[in-house]
Parts: structure tokens; C-alpha cells; sequence
């Protein structure tokens, strides 16, 4: 697999080109991904007044949960090659549109039928998302930079989790006005934003540095140089997706990810549950510290992508990572709630913090259309953790009655990870060395 260049031709001006990036173009995609986790996670805050308002069961509602994910990782694939091959502004927009969309027509399900197919509709209509993200800074950012820039991508979902539980809590309050639950009052006024969003994207997002009216000439080129764009080989779809499903590398990073979000789904969906079970009244109080967790991994997509630049070797970092996620989530089993709010924090410092380190690990071993492929496979295989993750807690609640009994199983998760991780080390370490070999 080609790599990208790693330093640009010219450095000032990809200096200044990055820093107009940065400031143009970041912002309104950190509000992107704001909106999409929101869209896709308030639901949860919505959990128990589902269960009393229409019926739906804890099993029911961790099946529809995880539905979501099923049709967004089928899907993952062929959303990313078409975001290669008509535009990042069309698709990306179309994508935000849809979703906003959908996520707003949920307000009017009837049961557990209605619920699981707009979950369905849902995962269709986002399907892309954050794998075209990912694929998006591939043709901004040099490989050197993309960790930092992943990092701060990811502050994203935390920040929509530490501010946008109580946001939406305090919409659940509207409860009973104009006759509308306050589910439906949170799921109306998180959802039309986002399609606004969307059309607002339609005609500010640049495909890439070429057509970035804001950038200077040279920068535009430096920018080019530094990402390899236009110099990496052709390939074809199906020499793509050969390439990527035979890589070891990058299905372990895959197994991996998956692994995490296993961890941080089946959290999220029932966190708000678990809090209300320890005794926690109403709908704002519980929204407020179900996003308490999160700002471990905002710390942790901050810290770790600098450690990665500073220091390299990314997959030690991982390695502490999952074992420290494993002791995390055992501590938390056996907590009361203030115990498991601060032990899962730790545990989302170390399994998300890791994250920008693989993902640029995985994308300096890809370009152009493979770049496309594999990350979204990378992203379906993960995210089918998002599909068990609600799953295994609602299965675990059901039989049990106590939200929070599936958090031990996934410490065992979290130790078979650390395998992936060795093998993963040990197979980095022979491509660099090949690598070096070649250049002697």
C-alpha cells in the first residue's frame, strides 16, 4: 500500500494553508459531527418514557438501538466510494440532510415496529459519515498532522455528550405542551437544526484544497503535495477492496475498534438508565451525569494524538489503553453511581483517546479509492460493536432487572483486545523495518 509524502514541499505554505483550514473549515465540521452524535444518541435520554409511553421494552429498545448500527456499517462501504466519486460537498450535505430528517420523523413511532424501522432509516441515512470525515482529512492534512486532527474530531461526540444530555433533558421537560411527549419535543428541535445544517453545507464545503476559494495558489499546491492527493496509484474498486480485506494491519485495527465501541455504545445507551436505577430524579439531573463519562475521552482525544506525535509508537499507547479499559469497567461493576461515573470516565480516556492514533495509523497505509474503502471497513467492522454493545446490555437488563449487570462482560472484551493489539505492534514493527531495509 502507497504512503502519502510526509512533509510538504513548501512549509510556509502549507503552515498558512493549515492554519486557514483550521479556521475555515474545522469549526463547522467539529458542529457537523455535534449534531450527528446528538441525533443519534438522545435517544437514550428517551429510553424509560418509551417503555411507559408506548411499551417498548428495555430488549426492544437495545435491538433498536443497535438496528441503527446494523444498516450504517452494511452500508459504510458504499457511501465512502460514492463520497469519492461525486464530491465530499454533495454527499457529505445529502448525508446530514437525511439524517436530520429521519431523526426528526421518529418523534411520531407507535411501537416497537415503527421504532425499529426508523433505527433502520436512520443508520441508512448516516451510513458515510464519520468514515467520509476521516477520508475528508485525508486530503487536508499531511500524515504527520492527522492524529491531532482526528483528536480533535473526536472531541466532537464528547462534547455533544457533556453538554447535549443535559440540552437534551431539559427538552424532555417540554413534556405535555402542544400535546407532544418530551421525547418528541427533544427528538423536533435536535432534528430540524440538523437539516438546516445540511443545506448550509451544500454550498460552504470545498471538496478538497483545489477548490477551497480561500486558499492561495501555492497553498492550495502545498496542501496537494503534502497529502499525496492526485499522486497515489489508480486503483480500481475491486483491486481496493482486495487490497483492504487482505491487509492483517488493517483488520486488526478493525477488531480492535470494535472492541471500543462495543465498550463506549453499550454505555452510552444505557447510561442515563443506569444513573436513574441508582436513585437519580429527573430527566435533567440524569441527562447531566450521563455526560459526566465523557469527559474522560474528551481528555483522552486530546492528550494521546500529542503523545503519538511527540513520542511515536502508537501501539504501546493502545496496548495501555485496553488494559487500562478493562480494569476501568471492572471497577465500575462494583461502584455505586459516583464510582462508575468516574471509572467509566477513565475507561473512555483510554479506549477513545487511542482512537486518532489508529485511525492515522491506518490511513498512512492507504490513498485515493483504497483510502475510501478502507476506512469505511475499518468504521463497519467497529461499529458493529455498536450493534451488540445496546444489545448486550438490554439482554442483560431484561434478565436481570439492573442496567448496569453487562459492564463486567466487556473487561473480557477488553482483554482479548490486547492480543489484537500485540499482533498489531509486532506487525507494525515488520513493515517499518521492511520499509527501512528497502531504503538502505
Amino acid at each position: 500500500m502507497s504512503t502519502p509524502p510526509d512533509t510538504p514541499t513548501t512549509p510556509a505554505a502549507y503552515l498558512t494553508g493549515t492554519r486557514q483550514v483550521w479556521a475555515r473549515l474545522i469549526p463547522v465540521i467539529l458542529l457537523a459531527y455535534v449534531l450527528n452524535f446528538l441525533d443519534r444518541t438522545n435517544i437514550a435520554l428517551a429510553k424509560n418514557h418509551l417503555e411507559v409511553d408506548l411499551g417498548i421494552s428495555a430488549a426492544a429498545f437495545g435491538l433498536g438501538a443497535g438496528l441503527f448500527f446494523l444498516a450504517y456499517c452494511t452500508l459504510e462501504i458504499p457511501s465512502n466510494i460514492m463520497l469519492h466519486r461525486v464530491g465530499a460537498r454533495r454527499w457529505i450535505s445529502r448525508i446530514v440532510i437525511s439524517w436530520g430528517a429521519i431523526s426528526t420523523l421518529t418523534m411520531f413511532v407507535q411501537n416497537e415496529t415503527t421504532f425499529y424501522i426508523m433505527r433502520l432509516l436512520l443508520g441508512v441515512a448516516e451510513a458515510g459519515f464519520y468514515p467520509g470525515m476521516l477520508f475528508y482529512f485525508t486530503l487536508w492534512f499531511a500524515p504527520r498532522d492527522r492524529a491531532i486532527a482526528i483528536g480533535v474530531l473526536l472531541m466532537a461526540p464528547q462534547v455533544a455528550t457533556v453538554f447535549g444530555s443535559p440540552l437534551g433533558g431539559a427538552l424532555m421537560t417540554l413534556d405535555g405542551n402542544l400535546g407532544l411527549h418530551g421525547w418528541q419535543w427533544m427528538l423536533l428541535l435536535e432534528g430540524l437544526p440538523t437539516v438546516l445544517f445540511g443545506f448550509f453545507l451544500w454550498f460552504y464545503l470545498p471538496d478538497g484544497p483545489a477548490d477551497a476559494r480561500w486558499l492561495k495558489a501555492e497553498e492550495k499546491q502545498a496542501l496537494l503535495e503534502a497529502t499525496g492527493d492526485g499522486q497515489a496509484a489508480d486503483h480500481s474498486v475491486r483491486r481496493a477492496l482486495k487490497s483492504v480485506f487482505s491487509s492483517g494491519a488493517l483488520l486488526l485495527i478493525a477488531v480492535i475498534y470494535f472492541v471500543t465501541q462495543l465498550c463506549v455504545y453499550g454505555i452510552t445507551f444505557f447510561m442515563p438508565s443506569i444513573i436513574e436505577a441508582a436513585g437519580v430524579k429527573g430527566s435533567f439531573q440524569i441527562g447531566a451525569m450521563a455526560g459526566l463519562p465523557a469527559i474522560g475521552a474528551l481528555i483522552g482525544v486530546y492528550v494521546y494524538p500529542r503523545l503519538y506525535r511527540a513520542y511515536g509508537r502508537p501501539i504501546l499507547f493502545a496496548a495501555v489503553a485496553m488494559a487500562g479499559a478493562a480494569v476501568a469497567t471492572y471497577v465500575a461493576s462494583a461502584s455505586g453511581v459516583a464510582g462508575a461515573l468516574v471509572s467509566l470516565a477513565v475507561m473512555q480516556f483510554f479506549v477513545t483517546g487511542t482512537a486518532p492514533v489508529l485511525w492515522s495509523v491506518a490511513m498512512s497505509r492507504m490513498s485515493g479509492v483504497q483510502s475510501a474503502a478502507g476506512l469505511a471497513m475499518i468504521n463497519s467492522i467497529g461499529l458493529l460493536g455498536g450493534f451488540f454493545g445496546p444489545n448486550l446490555f438490554g439482554i442483560a437488563e431484561s434478565r436481570t432487572g439492573d442496567p448496569a449487570s453487562a459492564i463486567l462482560l466487556l473487561t473480557g472484551a477488553c482483554c482479548l483486545a490486547l492480543v489484537a493489539v500485540a499482533v498489531l505492534r509486532r506487525l507494525v514493527g515488520k513493515d517499518a523495518a521492511s520499509a527501512r531495509a528497502v531504503e538502505a
